[in-house]
């Protein structure tokens, strides 16, 4: 038995568990897996999946194991003689991680920050999603941070809150959002693997206690709703240890180190925009007027900017384009690896937007050098392919796997749809309502 077995039956007696849930996300970032008993883990030399069936992995390099990482050990909320791991993706082989693991992707870059710099990556999602009626359509009228009775989903979405309680996600805020029937629970400061995790696992626990408890469901598609607001997954980023916070300068101001940290993000914007918003719809709630990212710039307390800075806190920085259809591992895998390319190159910003650029014509856009996202899926493709940093974090075989499948659904798309027009099709209901 190894040591690593030992310590996850350790902590599944200290729980009083029969069973063991082992959960990992494929390269198309769905949470999957695999349950055993506890004799039976304690007995098994290795657990084999299927790799071609978790993402984009071909069928001739499919065979690999599920490792469990036990300090993430932790009851099942809704299951009481149940806990569950999240798990590493290795070789049958070499039992190393396999260049398509996800979590794996995520460590490595880390550990080239933390050995360069001696400090860590934290991030802070906000997640924001509806809560709707078995037709689809939002559970009540509730609207920004308004209260019960009209904000109908208070006690539901508190019950969310107290079961990730239970498993120690960390919290900050939680609320009604803008969108009829839309919420929004915040995340606190993690290291970003922890913060990951933490992403999967709340999806999940927020679909089965709206399950469990009533007849709505939640949904975080980035646009259900063509005219309401769509479901962001802003992500603010923090750099530092015990002792040092290289994003904070002097006083109020930024480090030189978040500077060149920005330009590097805002240099890889259109070729990252192909991991956070890696759907078709996710480009129904990147378009203007909807506090929604659709402009390459950054600013000072600028929520129509990519890239905001808190007016009131130097030391962090909020990536505001991904949505939560995203590999969350991908998404922070390359929103640290293109902030330190920043770093590396120590490449300027461009000049902070003070402005709405939501309301400035072509022109004006042009004249102050603001440039566009993607403006569909097919767009952020055509950067992502030809993105040497996209070759280096996913390594080449993933990179054109992940490239083919969002082309091939895309391709889908378009042989029964046009983008172009302004609503949300069958095709996007059927298949992201369940993000």
């Amino acid at each position: 038995m190894s040591d690593i077995t030992k310590t996850v039956i350790q902590k599944m007696d200290h729980l009083g568990v029969k069973y063991l849930l082992l959960q990992f996300t494929g390269a198309d970032g769905q949470l999957k897996g695999v349950e055993m008993s506890k004799d039976s883990f304690a007995k098994a030399d290795q657990i084999g999946v299927d790799g071609s069936s978790i993402g984009f992995l071909r069928t001739k390099q499919s065979d690999m194991i599920i490792v469990p990482d036990p300090t993430t050990v932790t009851l099942l909320p809704w299951q009481d003689n149940t806990a569950c791991a999240f798990c590493d993706l290795r070789s049958t082989d070499t039992h190393e991680r396999i260049a398509a693991d996800p979590r794996g992707i995520l460590a490595k870059i880390n550990k080239e920050l933390y050995d360069k710099f001696q400090v860590t990556y934290f991030a802070r999602p906000e997640m924001e999603f509806y809560m709707l009626t078995s037709d689809f359509k939002p559970a009540d009228s509730a609207t920004y941070m308004v209260l019960p009775p009209r904000d109908k989903g208070y006690f539901l979405r508190k019950m969310i809150v107290e079961t990730l309680d239970q498993v120690n996600i960390p919290l900050k805020t939680f609320h009604s959002e803008v969108g009829p029937g839309q919420h929004e629970i915040e995340f606190d400061s993690s290291p970003a693997i922890q913060a990951a995790d933490g992403v999967q696992y709340f999806k999940q626990i927020a679909k089965m206690v709206t399950l469990n408890h009533s007849e709505w469901i939640v949904s975080f598609m980035p646009k259900p709703f063509i005219d309401e607001a769509g479901n962001g997954m802003h992500i603010h980023q923090m750099v530092r240890s015990f002792t040092d916070d290289l994003f904070k300068g002097s006083g109020n101001e930024l480090s030189e180190f978040a500077l060149y940290f920005i330009a590097g993000q805002l240099n890889h914007a259109s070729e990252i925009t192909a991991i956070t918003n890696p759907i078709v719809n996710s480009y129904r709630r990147l378009v203007p007027g909807k506090e929604a990212p659709v402009y390459k710039t950054w600013g000072i307390a600028n929520r129509t900017a990519l890239i905001r800075v808190p007016g009131y806190e130097a030391g962090r920085l909020e990536y505001r384009a991904p949505d939560a259809a995203t590999n969350i591992y991908f998404t922070l895998a390359f929103l640290l690896k293109a902030g330190l390319e920043g770093v590396k190159k120590k490449l300027e910003p461009p000049d902070e937007a003070n402005f709405d650029a939501d309301v400035l014509n072509p022109k004006q856009l042009e004249e102050k050098g603001v440039e566009l996202l993607p403006r569909t899926l097919y767009d952020a493709l055509l950067k992502f392919k030809h993105s040497k940093l996209a070759g280096e974090i996913l390594g080449p075989a993933l990179h054109q796997e992940y490239y083919e499948a969002r082309m091939n659904e895309w391709l889908d798309f378009k042989r029964e749809y046009s983008f172009e027009k302004e609503e949300i099709t069958q095709w996007e209901l059927s298949r992201y309502i369940d993000c």
